[in-house]
């Protein structure tokens, strides 16, 4: 059996809403892990170690991860973009 025109055209934004779902996903993965890196100006004079609380490091998966649900949204907003051209013009014939 064919697919139908009109089952088609919800095949993108099925997709699209995966690919945003997956990309937040790996975004609060990604950021719940900690960064291990280290960086010193001169050696302390103390032997206490210097950790920012509120520094947050964007490691390559939360990249990754916001490029993937941006695509996502992209598509999820060519596919409401069409489907609003597609209605009007019907209408207006």
């Amino acid at each position: 059996m064919a697919p139908t025109r009109r089952s088609t055209l919800f095949v993108l934004p099925v997709a699209a809403v995966v690919l945003m779902v997956a990309g937040v996903i790996a975004i609060v993965i990604s950021t719940s892990q900690d960064a291990s890196f280290g960086w010193f100006a001169y050696a302390p004079l103390s032997g206490t170690v210097f950790t920012p609380h509120a520094a947050l490091v964007v490691g390559r998966g939360a990249v990754a991860g916001a490029v993937v649900a941006v695509l996502g949204l992209a598509a999820l907003a060519f596919w409401g973009g069409y489907r609003l051209a597609t209605s009007r013009a019907k209408r207006a014939r």
